[in-house]
């Protein structure tokens, strides 16, 4: 796949002038690569989430008793254990306090915790007329066939979202490379260096990703690392005729 060999230019140093034939659907695959490996641990974590939500119908007699309130959970604290992760109930944890990574679910004081998911919670206004513990059972009940189509659809829009933000990221670097080119007398074309950090941006997020995923940290610091391309790319940029 001619997609391949421009990678092979890219970690061999060589022949990089070529990027300049890479087309459309060579950004468009990366982009989409880019984006899925941005969002990957989140969607990794989301369908955590899911399996442990539909697990929920199998332990319902550990629920414990519980009455939300004025979008407030009132009852007993109780964590519930799914798969080696733990669903938490609590009246007096907040959302933005819970700090354990073996939490996947809580309900606790102030709404809905999903982990990787959104760091402020939702409201309990999203389980609709959900007010107890028998009304979570009977929502789990009737969501957990439709659940992973919500969550395929959610994991849709959130790729869509990234592939824009990496859309508008790699743009403003490929601006930036190619103004500065142009200052300093090289031949370049935006299009070009569009082309080229794609395929950069696309390679370094592979261990980025991966690191994430066994650390539960993104190192954003490591895209440094390809300056040494850019750098390269730079040099073999002819220069303009004066």
């Amino acid at each position: 796949m001619k997609l391949f060999t421009f990678y092979k230019r890219l970690l061999t140093f060589k022949k990089y002038p070529l990027f300049r034939t890479a087309n459309f659907k060579h950004m468009l695959l990366n982009i989409f690569v880019i984006s899925l490996l941005i969002s990957l641990p989140n969607i990794i974590a989301l369908f955590q989430s899911a399996n442990a939500a539909a697990g929920l119908a199998d332990i319902e007699s550990e629920i414990p008793e519980f009455s939300i309130i004025d979008d407030q959970y009132v009852g007993e604290d109780e964590t519930v254990s799914i798969n080696g992760n733990d669903i938490l109930f609590s009246s007096e944890v907040a959302t933005d306090s819970i700090e354990e990574r073996n939490v996947l679910i809580g309900f606790v004081k102030d709404g809905i915790y999903i982990r990787d998911v959104q760091n402020t919670g939702f409201d309990y206004s999203y389980l609709g007329d959900v007010k107890d513990d028998e009304g979570l059972k009977t929502f789990i009940s009737q969501q957990s066939s439709s659940l992973y189509f919500y969550v395929s659809v959610y994991v849709v829009i959130f790729l869509l979202v990234i592939m824009f933000f990496s859309v508008i990221f790699m743009s403003v670097i490929a601006y930036l490379f190619h103004t500065s080119s142009v200052l300093l007398k090289r031949k370049s074309r935006f299009m070009n260096w569009y082309k080229f950090i794609s395929f950069a941006t696309a390679f370094i997020l592979l261990p980025m990703a991966l690191i994430e995923l066994l650390s539960g940290s993104m190192f954003w610091s490591l895209y440094l690392l390809t300056l040494p391309f850019y750098i390269h790319y730079f040099r073999k940029l002819p220069v303009m005729k004066t």
